[in-house]
């Protein structure tokens, strides 16, 4: 039994009718929440020194190498719903957040990679432990980060998550006929539902790495219900290039809804491959499309790096 159909099965043992559970079902996500304070067996570890391919040089952008954010053993994790990730090898993050963050802004995400890499290590590769390279001319703005950071063990726990309208329990139900129907928010027991999910899956203090689930809020509303997110920008690229093509005209009033169902949209594309906070103010997120994890395309994983505020 699935993560979803354990939770179909809960709702069914509430009398729950069995389409509206399935709605609502259809927007969990089960994510891999990674922590070194949780108890488990090791999947992985955060900073410390990575192991890679013993032909492989350290990555990096030009002559500066990328800090390391963590490595995982893909045999270790938990399989989840609708996350395929390998079966097996390992799986390291590396990221410049203040270069990365830096490219952003200047060039809209154009180069962000550059100071960014995802790297996935097949079993069976002889690997060594990297030493340390010369990163004496790295640009840190907080002179204070460790290149590399202590090394900690990570270990595994699976949350259930749900978007950001379905969670907050005072989010009202729409009075406009018709209206926000594509968001759940009309389904009459969805907080018996979140809260169905909340004790099957509780969540846990937080995480240092998160892989799968939902992207994290950064900053003011998008919409009504849909905060500013990697895949909010994506979609707001998406309408304009739409609109300067001439495949679509936007009225005066329209553009909030046209920008959260092609926000949904763009959801069901991509998620999260990981998100990590690397320091104090930063955020770390890589995203990937589905068809690109699931066939192991990490070379196509994106990254959007923001401010926590």
């Amino acid at each position: 039994m699935n993560h979803r159909e354990r939770f179909l099965r809960a709702a069914a043992e509430l009398g729950v009718p069995a389409d509206e559970a399935t709605a609502f079902a259809g927007f969990l996500r089960f994510a891999i929440w990674t922590s070194p304070h949780y108890t488990g067996p090791v999947v992985g570890q955060r900073g410390g020194l990575p192991r890679l391919p013993a032909d492989m040089p350290w990555p990096s952008s030009g002559s500066l190498p990328l800090p390391f954010i963590a490595s995982f053993d893909c045999a270790a994790l938990p399989r989840v719903d609708d996350l395929p990730l390998p079966a097996d090898g390992s799986l390291l993050l590396f990221l410049d957040h203040d270069m990365a963050l830096e490219e952003r802004e200047e060039n809209d995400n154009d180069s962000e990679m550059e100071y960014a890499r995802v790297v996935y290590v097949p079993v069976g590769t002889p690997t060594v432990t990297a030493p340390e390279p010369d990163h004496s001319g790295q640009p840190f703005y907080n002179t204070t980060l460790s290149f590399i950071g202590d090394e900690r063990p990570l270990i595994a726990e699976v949350n259930a998550e749900l978007p950001s309208w379905l969670r907050r329990a005072d989010m009202a139900t729409p009075t406009a006929p018709g209206s926000d129907d594509h968001l759940g928010l009309r389904l009459p027991h969805r907080e018996e539902l979140r809260v169905l999910a909340g004790k099957l899956w509780p969540e846990s203090n937080g995480a240092s790495v998160r892989l799968g689930g939902y992207t994290g809020g950064i900053g003011a509303l998008a919409t009504d219900h849909m905060y500013a997110t990697p895949e909010t920008e994506m979609a707001e690229k998406n309408l304009e290039a739409r609109k300067r093509a001439g495949e679509l005209v936007i009225r005066p009033g329209e553009r909030d809804a046209y920008l959260e169902r092609e926000t949904l949209r763009v959801m069901r594309e991509w998620l999260p491959l990981a998100q990590f906070v690397p320091d104090e103010v930063h955020r770390g997120r890589f995203l990937i499309r589905r068809d690109h994890l699931a066939a192991g395309r990490f070379d196509e994983a994106l990254s959007f790096t923001a401010f926590t505020e």
